[in-house]
């Protein structure tokens, strides 16, 4: 009788984000590959100038992505954009799940009873089981000496892939050339991410991969362009030198490949991904794991740096096995780690939260690797 309760309620949230078909869930422990895509679409308008929302939705379509993070949106803003509710029309277009984060929320239009609404957005094939508008630091546009501030525009969501819990994030930076305002912001972002382990982040950062205000994503995240050799640039679309638009995932994803898709729909190009996740939210390797320690230990989950290094010590025998791919050593070491966890979690040296992921990371380790 519980589990069906908590499958009900999971269905209710489920139809407040879109489409309102059944959750699926992964029997198994299989890597799930998807599409990961970030775009900006200008509000509709191409490199022409003219706004066609339906050539929006044509280019997302030929990206093939499952989930996609969409920048200067709007929502009953104006002419420029006939007044649409952009979220609503290529959901219902591309038969997707979605959810709009504002990060402008402004008073109807005299004569209109809609609020006129500017942000970003996510479309997920997969359902969308939480949602949240999230608050960065900005300058507000109303301001002539405007002062920094948290404001709203930073969307987090919980999407469930097939069993696995992903945390999608999606944000817009400020454009100005000097830095210090996208420096805050990517503290708010580094310090809201955070509170997950399992995590995307997509976006138009307004910046080169060089500036140094984004080295913080560099350090704790993944770059999803990676080994790509060509420069990715998207930005502008008729003849991108630069790039501004980036996918981020956790240490704990694995990232197959990405690329860029031409389109003139907006002034940016579309950056693709092929992203792989694990029902039940586990590391794909021990470098996963790694960063899931270092994630726990920023957080605060661990009672002291002792606990920390001990972990450490443990996890960088793992990797030089795992790196030898000695399947004998490495199933040894982690049930001796398996049994290092539980001895730290009996002294209550680490949180229950930290305890059940490394846990659960471990077992699925041990487990791939027997079966292997």
């Amino acid at each position: 009788m519980k589990r069906l309760v908590i499958l009900l309620f999971s269905l209710m949230i489920i139809t407040m984000f879109g489409k309102s078909e059944n959750v699926v869930v992964a029997e198994n422990n299989n890597q799930i590959a998807m599409n990961v895509a970030t775009y900006n679409i200008a509000a509709g308008r191409g490199t022409d100038g003219a706004y066609d929302l339906m050539r929006i939705a044509e280019a997302i379509r030929e990206t093939e992505a499952d989930i996609i993070g969409l920048q200067e949106v709007d929502i009953n803003w104006g002419n420029r954009s006939n007044y649409d509710h952009m979220m609503e029309r290529l959901a219902e277009e591309l038969d997707m799940y979605y959810y709009f984060a504002p990060i402008y929320d402004l008073a109807p239009e005299t004569g209109r009873e809609e609020r006129r609404q500017f942000g970003v957005g996510l479309l997920s094939k997969y359902p969308i089981i939480d949602a949240a508008n999230r608050e960065i630091t900005r300058l507000s546009t109303q301001d002539p000496n405007p002062a920094p501030s948290l404001s709203p525009g930073f969307l987090e969501a919980t999407v469930n892939v097939n069993g696995a819990h992903v945390s999608v994030y999606v944000t817009h930076l400020d454009y100005r050339s000097d830095p210090f305002v996208r420096e805050m912001q990517v503290s708010d972002m580094r310090d809201i991410m955070l509170e997950n382990t399992y995590s995307i982040l997509v976006g138009d950062m307004n910046a080169r991969p060089t500036a140094p205000e984004l080295s913080p994503l560099f350090q704790r995240f993944t770059d999803a362009w990676g080994i790509n050799e060509a420069p990715g640039f998207t930005y502008p679309a008729t003849n991108p030198d630069r790039r501004i638009d980036y996918i981020f995932t956790s240490q704990r994803m694995e990232v197959e490949g990405s690329h860029t898709y031409q389109t003139n729909a907006a002034d940016h190009l579309p950056v693709v991904a092929e992203v792989k996740v694990i029902p039940g939210n586990h590391s794909s390797s021990i470098r996963g794991m790694q960063s899931l320690v270092e994630q726990l230990a920023e957080r605060g989950d661990f009672a002291n740096d002792r606990t920390v290094r001990s972990i450490q010590r443990h996890l960088d025998v793992l990797a030089y096995y795992e790196k030898k791919q000695r399947e004998d050593k490495l199933i040894k070491h982690l049930l001796t780690f398996k049994t290092l966890i539980e001895q730290l979690n009996d002294r209550d040296w680490l949180s229950t939260d930290a305890y059940e992921e490394v846990l659960a990371d471990t077992n699925y380790m041990i487990e791939y690797y027997q079966y292997e």
